[in-house]
């Protein structure tokens, strides 16, 4: 992971954000990895997940787990591990990461039910606490924003439109609007702008202060802000590095365990991108 993280220091935000589409769909079971073919689909095939990188590196993890104990680590596992050590390597705190998953046997693109970018946030509250998350684990959850970017896509409809997530920053918003261009851009060409332009690539808690100052891309990290069910959590983390740093491992450690299969369900991989034969 340390290898990697260096040749490309953009791999570990979409290792975070890797997890967190593999576990909030079926559980932790590496049901994203499976690649699709032309027999059957997979979870990959889904709108939400177009743009999701990381496969690569957890198959280079997967390999050398492989060549050192053949059929001993999942690939569940492996991405969780991948997860864990890109928080750290992004300046976030390390935690235990218990292992014993199993990969799933089924990736169904129709299963794909993430909030989108554009959802409302009473409706990610409920979506979060479904899969046994409160409202403050989903706001420190929310922080995972505090690395990576979001696709123009994504809110180009909050530049120009009524924006019922809390108007955005003017000067942020000029600046989406050179960023973004044309409007009808295919989503291989479509822009992508970071989350937290201060500190792209570090994990902190300068997130919640954009968020407060109305300069954050997503409708729904906006309304974090101002929800009564959010806003004091949204507060107290702006002002409380320590504290976010810890949180936020914490939920990861927590978004590792969804949901997970164990004993003799599913199987262990040989391959991340395929079943077993």
């Amino acid at each position: 992971m340390e290898r990697l993280h260096y040749t490309d220091p953009t791999l570990a935000p979409a290792l975070i954000r890797l997890l967190f589409h593999d576990c909030f769909v079926r559980g932790c079971d590496a049901s994203v990895l499976i690649a699709p073919t032309p027999r059957y689909s997979s979870e990959r095939a889904a709108i939400p997940n177009y743009a999701l990188r990381g496969f690569g590196a957890v198959d280079a993890a997967k390999r050398a787990l492989e060549a050192a104990c053949p059929g001993a680590v999942s690939c569940a596992d492996a991405l969780a591990l991948a997860a864990r050590d890109a928080v750290e390597l992004l300046g976030g705190c390390r935690y235990d990461v218990a292992l014993g998953r199993r990969d799933g046997t089924r990736s169904d693109p129709w299963e794909v039910d993430l909030p989108a970018p554009f959802a409302r946030l009473d409706d990610v509250l409920a979506y979060f606490a479904a899969r046994g998350f409160s409202a403050e684990e989903t706001v420190v959850l929310f922080g995972a924003h505090t690395v990576g970017g979001a696709h123009c896509s994504s809110f180009r409809y909050r530049l120009t439109g009524p924006d019922s997530g809390g108007a955005m920053d003017e000067t942020l918003r000029r600046d989406m609007l050179d960023t973004c261009g044309a409007a009808d851009l295919p989503l291989d060409t479509d822009p992508a702008a970071f989350f937290d332009p201060d500190t792209p690539f570090t994990v902190d808690n300068n997130y919640y202060a954009q968020l407060m100052s109305n300069r954050t891309l997503l409708q729904v990290d906006q309304e974090a802000a101002t929800h009564p069910d959010t806003a004091p959590h949204v507060a107290y983390y702006a002002a409380s590095p320590g504290a976010f740093l810890q949180r936020f491992s914490e939920a990861m450690a927590k978004l590792s365990n969804a949901g997970v299969l164990e004993g003799d369900a599913g199987e262990v991989r040989k391959v991340c991108s395929r079943y077993n034969t």
